[in-house]
């Protein structure tokens, strides 16, 4: 391994303007992808060198979790890397505020992320992995909050892979512009695996623009800002493609579907009416599960895209007979959906009698006063699907897993906004629950 001085390279400019087009015609070029790499003086356990034989080739994809710093996002300086949220190119703890430019811009940076990434096996991803090995690369923020100012993205760098990485694209500093911003995070994720700048219009490693869309070539490039220069780790040019397919192997099909079960409550368990209790899960995958959807009698009740996945609170239940299940997804979208679980809720602490109707379909499906209990009072929570009654999937008023506003007087508040667990936000509301009480730490 080459030394250890520590040095920033030249740091991302201004926009580059030029003439493209038809004649006469002068309109601004792609902003090229220009980060900063700071070279860094690790522990030899966190930094895996040329003359290790590759580890991740073949194994398990290389995570590289994409971060947008939904709610803010603080990562203080020091060497524990992405699973301790400490970077060790920061010199203050900064606290970074969410990506701004909406849920739509994210999702095509995703996209073009993971198109670059493709042919690898790496799986880019924006949960949170937690304490699983991983990089990670926030996008969000402005190059000067973090002490770097001018720079489209910053990382750490030496001649070798670092594990656990944490890498900088400033989405601020580059505006709202997601395959420059994929590109960035593409490059900043490189430099941490070693890899130097590119003279090569192509590579996501270059400083040049105005040539299209960048991948990972499969060419022996100079390495060089402006102009050819030596690699800061020896030798005239560098194989970024190449590279990184030693590193982690090429692209393998996910085919592995995750485990998925819920672990409380049990099937057949017996609740007094008005308990409270959580409904707990237990799901894993080879890669990671990115949704985890709760259903009740049928009907999709909630969602958690956040590790750990749930609980979800259920609080002061009214009688009747209630199955549930989960389904869990991975980056791949595998499914699988866990067994069924069937509870009772019976002032007898006895299932009701199979012929007796009435509370074993909470809510009514028949319209009227399908919610009438057997002490007159109207259990239906006034939301319908429709002429006749309310949906028979819907769980009862007491229901509650606490997403968006507090309940009105009859426990529903029965809004239609968007959830903001995204997808999951579509009409859900209608139902008498209100979403995940849990909050998303970090993705």
């Amino acid at each position: 391994m080459k030394g250890t001085r520590l040095g920033i390279s030249v740091a991302l400019g201004a926009l580059s303007l030029g003439i493209a087009g038809t004649a006469g015609a002068e309109e601004p070029t792609e902003l090229a992808p220009r980060g900063s790499y700071v070279r860094v003086d690790l522990d030899p356990s966190r930094v895996i060198t040329s003359d290790d034989e590759p580890v991740f080739g073949g194994g398990p994809p290389h995570i590289l979790f994409l971060n947008r710093c939904t709610g803010g996002e603080t990562i203080t300086p020091g060497g524990g890397g992405s699973v301790a949220n400490q970077s060790s190119i920061l010199s203050f703890s900064v606290n970074f505020p969410p990506f701004p430019y909406g849920d739509a811009a994210w999702s095509q940076v995703m996209d073009h992320a993971r198109s670059i990434f493709s042919p690898f096996n790496i799986s880019v991803v924006d949960v949170d992995p937690g304490n699983t090995p991983h990089d990670e690369a926030i996008v969000c923020g402005d190059a000067a909050q973090a002490g770097f100012n001018g720079a489209g993205g910053v990382a750490p760098f030496t001649c070798g892979i670092i594990n656990n990485p944490i890498t900088f694209t400033f989405a601020e500093t580059l505006g709202n512009n997601p395959r420059l911003l994929a590109e960035v995070v593409a490059q900043e994720a490189a430099h941490a695996w070693g890899l130097d700048h590119e003279y090569l219009c192509q590579d996501p490693m270059t400083y040049l623009s105005g040539c299209g869309n960048k991948t990972f070539q499969d060419v022996d490039a100079q390495c060089g800002e402006f102009s050819a220069r030596s690699c800061d780790c020896g030798g005239g040019t560098q194989n970024s493609y190449q590279h990184i397919l030693n590193a982690f192997g090429s692209a393998v099909p996910d085919t592995q579907a995750p485990t998925a079960a819920i672990t409380y409550p049990h099937d057949g368990d017996v609740f007094e009416p008005g308990s409270d209790f959580e409904i707990t899960v237990d799901v894993n995958d080879d890669v990671q599960v990115t949704l985890v959807t709760l259903y009740s009698n049928d009907a999709p009740a909630g969602a958690d895209e956040t590790s750990p996945f749930g609980p979800w609170p259920v609080t002061n239940i009214p009688e009747g007979v209630y199955s549930f299940y989960i389904e869990a997804e991975d980056p791949a979208g595998n499914l699988t959906q866990s067994p069924t679980v069937t509870i009772n809720v019976s002032a007898t602490g006895e299932p009701p009698p199979p012929d007796s109707g009435g509370d074993s379909d909470p809510g009514g499906s028949t319209g009227g006063d399908g919610g009438i209990d057997s002490d007159g009072v109207d259990t239906n929570d006034g939301v319908t699907s429709g002429p006749g009654g309310d949906d028979a999937g819907a769980l009862p008023d007491g229901y509650s897993t606490g997403l968006g506003p507090e309940p009105t007087a009859n426990g529903c508040d029965c809004t239609t906004g968007d959830s903001p667990r995204g997808a999951m936000g579509f009409g859900l509301m209608l139902l008498a629950l209100l979403g995940l009480r849990r909050g998303r730490r970090r993705s």
